[in-house]
Order: structure tokens, then sequence, then C-alpha cells
């Protein structure tokens, strides 16, 4: 019997180390990290893997209000069929919010992404709950740097 719980524990310590800890690190999965040369691009991109867990979190929460302050001037949102084209700051929080308010968010997350020298992009997967079901939207925010931050350049949503 002894032997049992022994076993029984060990095999729960091995999935633990080799599985557990592989899932509580996948979702950076999106973000395939790179060496760079100097300290200045590891933090200049560090920020930006940020600036997209940030803008993550407030579509994985309906939050707009994480997403704000990552808006330029101007922002090119393409959400579905309704709304295409440059708005202001003030113009895409409404958008946005209204389009959280309409599609009540299931889960969000990050699928994978893209970064050069001053732009880069991510896109994830926007599950929802709609009558009853849950659907999906692929959701994609590009940013650009500017002035030494990363802003939102552009989102799309379809």
């Amino acid at each position: 019997m002894r032997t049992d719980k022994y076993i029984l524990y060990t095999v729960i310590l091995i999935y633990y180390c080799f599985i557990g800890i592989q899932l509580s690190h996948s979702q950076d999965n999106w973000w395939k990290e790179k060496k760079y040369k100097t300290e200045i691009k590891k933090v200049k991109f560090a920020n930006c893997k940020k600036t997209f867990v940030n803008i993550g979190n407030g579509i994985n929460y309906a939050n707009v209000y994480e997403i704000t302050p990552y808006f330029g001037s101007e922002v090119y949102l393409s959400i579905l069929t309704d709304e295409k084209g440059y708005y202001s700051p003030d113009q895409t929080k409404f958008i946005l919010d209204n389009f959280f308010t309409n599609n009540t968010v299931n889960s969000f997350k990050w699928r994978n992404s893209n970064r050069s020298e001053n732009y880069a992009f991510a896109s994830g997967k926007y599950k929802y709950n709609k009558n009853g079901f849950i659907n999906t939207y692929d959701i994609s925010v590009s940013l650009k740097y500017v002035n030494d931050s990363w802003i939102i350049d552009q989102i799309i949503i379809n």
C-alpha cells in the first residue's frame, strides 16, 4: 500500500514538473524570444511585449481603459463590416467599448506575433458568447514605435 502511494506521488510530481510547468508558460508561446545585441533593443522589445500583454488583458476582460493608454492621435479600425477607417482616441474607445458590450468575451489569447525595428504585430482568438453559443473572432493589432513608445497603429477584428 505504501509503495502505491509513493508511485502516485512520483507520477504527480513528474506530471507537474514536465507538463504543468509547460502549461503555465504556454501563454508566452505567441512571443518568440530573440537575442539582442544591445540592452537598449532588449528593453525596447520587452516594452513591446508588455504593451501586447496589456492590450491582451484589456481585450480579455473587455476593459477598454487598459487599451486606451496605447492610442496615438488616430487609430485605424476594421471591425467586422461595421467600422473601417481612422478614428480619434475617443471614437476608438467608444467603438471598442460597443464591440465588447455586443460580443461578451469568453476568452482571448494571442496566437502569434512578429516584430521589426519600428513595427510589431500580434494576432489572437477572441471567443465570445452570443445567444448562448460560443463563437470566435480573429483579432490582430499592429503597433508602431514612436517617441520611445509602442502605440497602436491598427486593430482589425474579423
